[in-house]
């Protein structure tokens, strides 16, 4: 029963085998000191030379210092996801300049704030030395196994800081603040955010079913829906007016509804990718957390489902509410990447599904006390194996115009070293923004890159010859012809046709341990 703030525990259930007391402030401070340095040695090459970004964050620090540079989103260049990660990107290259280091300190910052919101929540489900297990469980297997600063983490991030407000109680202010945080969400992904909404939505209601007690129901949701629509109606309002509302409409919804998904990559196809064929022992250490991610997205939910149906006369009532806003919120995330269950994705979207995890974990019986240890025993070997890995492979350094970077695989090194060394500052190259960021060359063009699939429209690959045009630059950047040229989602054929026409191959890149091919092409000298 529930006697004002305490909850105490009915006599037919089981003493929990974890303390009962809550973790320390010093304890809590530690572990944020050992999260620092993990993080900090997986993104920084001692002494202090950030190593190379790569993947999606590439594009979002490309569009960050387009927008530092003075360029509107969405009508200077396109974008299909809301201003959030632009703006963050473009308003911290404005105050410190465009640095290597600011993109793995992004990193650093994120996982910091990721581990501390996963921590203090896990206060709320969990007591003793265990609170720290889902912050360990996500740093090691979940963050740094998708160390990509992109706009999926920060929608997470909010979505989690919802979460742990609404924790703390359903009054009109804590929903408030909830609704605000859900607004940020889907500023930095419109699914993650429209979806968390929606399950704060749904709690308020089963909450307020469970419990007469706290505000009526209607001021609830007024004041759910009030903050949040206020606030994107505020923001996105601001680029329909610079941009035009059919402009934003595009980028925004048809696009990512018609065709994000027209290639494998961002299709239900690019579920369980990662899962490759293992050539050496090695090989299974790093599948590790990979299985890891697939096997408790988005199963744990069910299987934590099953166990509230099952103890729900003997929980304690405040931990079954802590319990289904977690389920709710943390399925409507996975719903969110669903269309597309790429691992980085899920990766993403797993904190929740990790805290419901530690909580099953925690539970009696010698299997799970079995099964929560190699957990951790697990975890910390691996981030002490981790950073040491990292600091111990094979690396090299280039001096780029943004600052030193460090490099960590000798064919994409090689890449980069090649046209460092032929060209400089301000020339301009398309068709590969990690060499534009690195080396400051620019690109002439309001996209980033030409794709053989749907996801580079006919009306884009026109926009872009008429800039190519317009600005020639120097240097293209091209992976091999598609092998079936009458592939109907290939709209590339005119943009190749031109680089065929007015350019020349002066290189070929194996990358990926020579599983992919990069061509440079160097326009031909005037007639």
């Amino acid at each position: 029963m529930i006697r004002g703030d305490k909850t105490t525990l009915p006599m037919t259930e089981r003493t929990p085998p974890i303390a009962a007391e809550r973790l320390s402030r010093s304890v809590f401070t530690l572990s944020i000191a050992g999260a620092l340095v993990f993080l900090y040695l997986r993104t920084f090459l001692l002494p202090a030379v950030p190593f190379v970004a790569h993947d999606d964050q590439i594009l979002f620090f490309i569009r960050g210092a387009r927008v530092a540079h003075g360029q509107i989103l969405y009508r200077d260049f396109f974008e299909l996801v809301p201003p959030g990660i632009d703006s963050l990107y473009g308003a911290t290259f404005r105050l410190f300049g465009i640095h290597a280091w600011i993109m793995q300190a992004w990193c650093i910052a994120l996982g910091l704030a990721l581990f501390s919101v996963v921590t203090l929540i896990a206060r709320r489900i969990l007591r003793g030395p265990l609170v720290l297990l889902p912050g360990l469980l996500f740093l090691i297997f979940d963050f740094n196994s998708a160390l990509d600063p992109t706009h999926h983490w920060f929608s997470t991030l909010a979505a989690l800081m919802a979460v742990g407000v609404l924790m703390g109680g359903a009054s009109l202010r804590r929903i408030f603040a909830s609704s605000s945080f859900c607004a940020i969400a889907t500023l930095f992904t419109q699914t993650q955010g429209a979806l968390t909404f929606v399950a704060l939505f749904l709690y308020l209601l089963w909450l307020k079913r469970s419990e007469a007690q706290g505000p009526g129901l209607r001021p609830q949701l007024a004041t759910l829906v009030l903050p949040f629509t206020l606030i994107l109606s505020c923001v996105v309002g601001y680029y329909v007016h610079k941009a035009g509302f059919r402009t934003i409409f595009f980028d925004l919804v048809l696009f990512p509804l018609k065709f994000l998904s027209s290639g494998n990559f961002n299709s239900p196809h690019a579920y369980l990718d990662q899962l490759l064929p293992l050539h050496a022992p090695g090989g299974v250490v790093r599948l590790i957390p990979v299985v890891f991610i697939y096997a408790v997205v988005p199963y744990i939910y069910a299987v934590g489902a099953y166990q509230l149906w099952r103890k729900r006369e003997i929980l304690p009532a405040r931990l079954r509410q802590h319990l289904v806003l977690l389920h709710l919120v943390g399925v409507a995330l996975f719903l969110a990447v669903a269309s597309g269950p790429r691992f980085h994705r899920l990766c993403t979207v797993a904190p929740p599904a990790i805290l419901v995890c530690a909580w099953l974990l925690s539970q009696p019986g010698p299997a799970l006390r079995l099964a929560r240890n190699l957990s951790c025993l697990l975890a910390i070997a691996f981030a002490f194996l981790l950073p040491f890995y990292r600091q111990t492979q094979w690396h090299a350094t280039l001096d780029f115009p943004i600052g030193t970077t460090a490099f960590s695989d000798p064919l994409e090194f090689r890449e980069y070293q090649w046209l460092a060394e032929r060209s400089h500052p301000s020339e301009l190259l398309f068709n590969h923004g990690g060499l534009d960021l690195y080396l400051s060359l620019e690109n002439p063009t309001a996209s980033e890159f030409v794709t053989d699939t749907d996801f580079t429209r006919p009306e884009q690959v026109a926009a872009v010859l008429e800039s190519l045009q317009r600005r020639p630059p120097r240097f293209i950047v091209l992976e091999p012809e598609n092998t079936n040229p009458s592939d109907v989602h290939d709209h590339s054929a005119p943009f190749r046709q031109y680089v065929y026409d007015n350019y020349h191959l002066i290189q070929v890149f194996p990358l990926n341990h020579n599983s992919r091919y990069e061509e440079l092409w160097e326009r031909l000298p005037p007639r």
